[in-house]
């Protein structure tokens, strides 16, 4: 992401130069107005021209308000239709009342959403990218990012070569991994899963695929139980570095000449992992508002077959999955005010179509709503007298007279913590694990822990606030993270004391330009009670060559580790008569095969809390999920187990 957000640092630069051609139509008058940017196209996508004020009906804030000024602009090289009222004079301030004004090319950002695609997939997209530049408009600037920052990226340029060029670079791939494997969960699967709605999906997912796996269903349930949280987890990350691309490449097209169009070619985006949308969508449609920008996007019909299905479950299941993601994009660009096109077949006529329709706008000037409070985004809604139209414009408009509102950054965490959900301005990851309270027997402490991306822009503020099942708040906190230069990602550790019960933990990050995210997740504060001691979660953390702990983020295990270190604490009932008790450790690959590690250990420790620790070497780790099983022994008889997962990633590029 750090190169991603340069490039667009550089974008903004290159942009404000360009910015400086000839001016942007300035509405002038006696009554306050709000300007709208409006695009109508025909069933063919061309743009309508000839329409004149009284042929738009324009609400803001749910109040109808009259059209007092109107230009038509035109670009590209597309020919759009006369309306059939081509004849009338247009309502403008402009020098030439009813002409359309001709202005210089557009600047283009294709977006490639490497974050959405598995390695190999969405190359028809840049091939048919490749076919069609050759139409576009020899003015048109056309630029190139990803939402991962590791592909190649070009600033808006006329250079089609090397457009082309960075289309063919080796390092426009897909990049998404899922960390279900070896089972598939479906997002959509997985949401259910974790919110035990419908209780049917977890049986059935399990009858899917612990059969393909060869395990005994009440091994594997708790096992995709985890990995269903766990990629929830991942899906949250995912999509808060989608949303925060998308974001970024809108603001970055801020300072260029109008029309301003960023095209994502996108596998989906997984917006129902979060119960409230609107805490990222929100800063979309703001953002495009303040920028100007349309959005539009592209994504293939999702792949039903995979060869490593066993049967035709899976394939449904990956099929409901595709029309899950595309549901999230085509969110995303409505939002936007843009629109999201599911390619089938060839993507060139898409492309023509996108050509098409941002070759002509129309900006109108609307009488501002009467009201007492003066908004800076405004609800708008648009609607044209044309048959067979369709109208594209931002659902929020700018009131420009007003100015952004100044809210604290404490402020800004407290709002976000008190309505709850995920919100997607800064990544987070987060960990966490239950163990006895050392201070307090007759408590529990929740260990959390928080990571933040490197790239993200210190110092950082963070907040987090506990609910019980009421919904009050019965812890909260603030910490500041004043790093700068660092190269690590930031790490925040929590320790929270609790009593038994079931709670909500919410966390809240700002980073130092103001973007806030957050997670929310369920925490059930009971540990489990095996023969005669109650037993911790399992700790896991990992270091690599320089020997530095840290803790796994999503249970995944980086390709740098060298190192997996396991902790386990147990709690006699009685430990003045405690039984001989041993733990057996084991790292088996889920799926089947011999255990990579097998150890019995005997606690260390007097009184109330024994402890045991390992260390596996994970250097030559094959890429894989995996379990670790801590089976709790009283004088060498199994009395029950607890156990986590854990997933080497393949290196960046390779092989799954």
């Amino acid at each position: 992401m750090r190169r991603f957000v340069i490039a667009l640092c550089v974008l903004s630069a290159d942009l404000a130069v360009l910015a400086q051609s000839p001016q942007q139509p300035v509405f002038r008058g006696g009554v306050e107005l709000v300007t709208l940017d409006v695009t109508v196209v025909d069933k063919d996508g061309k743009p309508i021209k000839g329409l004149k004020a009284e042929d738009f009906e324009v609400t803001l804030e749910g109040q109808k308000r009259p059209v007092r000024a109107l230009d038509f602009l035109e670009f590209g090289i597309s020919a759009g239709s006369e309306s059939s009222a081509a004849t009338s004079r247009q309502t403008t301030n402009q020098q030439a009342p009813g002409v359309s004004v001709k202005r210089n090319g557009r600047v283009i950002v294709l977006l490639f959403d490497d974050l959405s695609y598995k390695p190999g997939i969405g190359k028809s997209l840049m091939v048919a990218a490749q076919r069609i530049l050759p139409s576009f408009d020899p003015d048109d600037l056309v630029g190139i990012a990803t939402t991962s920052g590791l592909g190649p990226v070009v600033n808006p340029t006329r250079d089609r070569a090397a457009v082309n060029a960075a289309f063919q670079s080796k390092r426009m791939i897909g990049r998404f991994d899922s960390i279900a494997a070896p089972f598939y969960i479906a997002i959509n699967e997985a949401i259910e899963i974790d919110r035990g709605i419908p209780r049917e999906t977890l049986k059935r997912v399990a009858g899917r695929e612990c059969g393909i796996l060869g395990l005994p269903e009440d091994v594997c349930e708790p096992m995709i139980q985890r990995a269903a949280r766990g990629l929830i987890e991942e899906s949250l990350h995912r999509v808060a570095m989608q949303v925060a691309s998308y974001q970024h490449a809108i603001s970055a097209l801020k300072a260029a000449q109008p029309p301003r169009v960023l095209i994502v070619l996108s596998s989906g985006v997984a917006m129902g992992v979060e119960q409230d949308q609107r805490l990222h969508l929100e800063p979309v449609a703001r953002a495009a508002a303040e920028a100007g920008v349309q959005f539009y996007s592209l994504s293939d019909v999702p792949d039903e077959i995979d060869l490593s299905d066993a049967g035709g479950a899976r394939t449904v299941a990956r099929r409901e999955e595709g029309r899950f993601l595309n549901a999230g994009i085509q969110t995303v660009a409505s939002a936007a005010g843009g629109e999201a096109f599911l390619v089938i077949g060839q993507a060139d006529r898409f492309y023509k179509r996108i050509e098409a329709e941002t070759s002509g706008f129309y900006r109108l000037g609307v009488e501002a709503p009467v009201s007492k409070d003066k908004q800076r985004f405004l609800k708008a809604k648009v609607s044209v007298r044309q048959r067979g139209a369709t109208v594209r414009t931002n659902p929020q408009a700018l009131a420009a007279n007003v100015a952004a509102e100044t809210v604290s950054i404490d402020d800004r965490l407290r709002a976000t913590l008190a309505q709850g959900g995920t919100s997607f301005g800064v990544p987070i990851a987060m960990a966490t694990a239950l163990r006895r309270d050392p201070d307090a027997a007759d408590r529990l402490q929740l260990g959390v822990n928080i990571q933040v991306p490197s790239v993200v822009t210190a110092p950082l503020a963070t907040m987090f606030s506990l609910l019980d099942q009421a919904g009050r708040v019965v812890q909260q906190g603030r910490k500041t993270i004043a790093d700068s230069g660092r190269t690590a990602d930031f790490e925040v550790a929590l320790p929270i004391p609790l009593t038994e019960g079931r709670y909500r933990l919410r966390f809240a990050v700002a980073d130092a330009a103001g973007n806030v995210g957050s997670l929310e997740r369920d925490v059930s504060a009971t540990l489990a009670h095996l023969g005669h001691c109650t037993v911790s979660e399992v700790f896991t953390s990992w270091e690599g060559a320089d020997h530095t702990p840290r803790f796994l983020a999503l249970e995944t295990l980086p390709e740098a580790a060298e190192m997996l270190h396991v902790t386990l604490e147990l709690y006699p009932d009685d430990a003045a008569a405690a039984p001989k008790l041993t733990v057996r450790l084991t790292l088996t690959p889920v799926g089947g095969g011999d255990p990579i590690t097998e150890r019995d250990l005997t606690p260390a420790g007097e009184g109330a809390t024994r402890q045991v620790f390992a260390s596996v070497p994970v250097a030559d780790l094959k890429p894989g999920t995996y379990t670790i099983r801590a089976s709790v022994l009283e004088s060498g008889t199994v009395t029950g187990q607890v156990t986590t997962s854990i997933r080497k990633k393949a290196a960046m590029g390779g092989t799954r």
